[in-house]
């Protein structure tokens, strides 16, 4: 039963994999779409401390799929951000989210964009979404707002409770997190910061804290199967060895429902690296990035691909930084061949501020031209 009484809830989502298109100038309403967004994801709703499990995705499927049948326009509304305190987003509408289905752990559809989405009071927001989808899709997704069934949430923390300790019946729910149960379902709003799948609007979900997660096993003995990890530049054997070596120098042990866990498996021995490998790869972060950053991100044991992006970004700003002096410069250089009489300032270090026609005094000379 939806309580009607319950401030909606915002969960950001927004990732989906499979092969999602946009498409320019098609859909049901001719102004544009998107195919295969998430809408919900399987997992932890972040900031709400509510999990989200099967049934609650199959129940977002279905209403989605209801309010679609209700009129040949319909589907579940989609908006441009959340209206605000003093919005109510009759001007941030961008159309509807149809043809819901379940693939693995998320809820994904189709969303079409309305023609009044392209002439809004701030423009034409279904080019930029559809833009910012081809371009950084990772960088926003979608946001579902809906109102609580809290009856039917109490109802599964009561079933679920034994000896006055409520225990979550889903394994990968970890923190025993309430399991989230839907009410009425209002709109699906695009927001930047996705937060139940923060890698974006079309990539594959949680696999990277599930991925951290399977090491962290490993490493501490909780389970034998090795992660083929392809996101973390992390041997899975050296860390556990790492957690052993540690647990041994600190008298600490692990246990796991009050009892010991069992001893670790002999893991592979991995050989260390010698004088000889640890000087050449030092040379070869100090040779590409420079001494300081170099030795800074080696010993930091940063993975030479990791660096590489650091160095980019450092060099990028470096080109901004450069082209704004030069900006300046030209700015200085166009006044005076033009003649202003309100040209640049030039002050001394070490002097008061002195008049323009004194300060310049011949010292300027650009490619051999003097300026006077």
């Amino acid at each position: 039963m939806s309580n009607i009484n319950q401030k909606p809830s915002h969960f950001r989502t927004g990732v989906a994999h499979g092969n999602p298109q946009v498409t320019r100038n098609a859909g049901m309403f001719d102004a544009g779409s998107i195919t295969d967004v998430s809408i919900i994801t399987r997992g932890e709703a972040l900031g709400h401390d509510l999990w989200i499990d099967h049934q609650f995705l199959s129940d977002v499927t279905a209403e989605v799929n209801r309010v679609s049948l209700e009129s040949p326009g319909g589907g579940l509304k989609a908006r441009f951000t959340h209206p605000g305190l003093s919005s109510d987003g009759i001007g941030q509408k961008l159309g509807r989210l149809r043809n819901a289905r379940v693939d693995g752990d998320q809820v994904i559809a189709d969303l079409h964009f309305q023609k009044a989405s392209t002439r809004t009071p701030d423009g034409d927001l279904a080019d930029y979404t559809m833009t910012l989808a081809e371009e950084t899709p990772e960088d926003f997704g979608l946001s579902i707002v809906f109102e609580h069934d809290l009856e039917a949430q109490n109802e599964h923390v009561a079933t679920n409770t034994q000896g006055g300790k409520y225990v979550s019946p889903d394994e990968d729910n970890k923190n025993n997190f309430v399991h989230a149960r839907l009410g009425d379902l209002r709109s699906a709003d695009v927001v930047d910061s996705p937060a139940a799948n923060p890698d974006g609007l079309f990539t594959r979900g949680q696999e990277a804290a599930k991925e951290g997660e399977a090491i962290m096993e490993y490493a501490l003995g909780l389970s034998d199967a090795k992660p083929n990890s392809s996101r973390f530049s992390v041997d899975p054997d050296r860390l556990a060895q790492f957690v052993q070596r540690f647990l041994e120098r600190h008298n600490l042990s692990l246990t796991k429902g009050g009892e010991p866990v069992s001893e670790v498996k002999e893991l592979e021995v991995v050989d260390a690296p010698t004088r000889e490998d640890f000087a050449a790869e030092l040379d070869r972060f100090v040779i590409k990035f420079g001494a300081e950053n170099g030795t800074k991100w080696f010993m930091g044991q940063i993975s030479y691909e990791s660096a590489m992006e650091l160095h980019l970004e450092s060099l990028e700003k470096q080109v901004k930084l450069q082209a704004a002096k030069i900006g300046e410069l030209e700015e200085v250089i166009s006044s005076l061949e033009i003649g202003e009489e309100d040209g640049a300032d030039f002050v001394a270090d070490d002097e008061a501020p002195v008049k323009k026609e004194k300060a310049l005094n011949n010292r300027i000379r650009i490619q051999g031209r003097d300026y006077n």
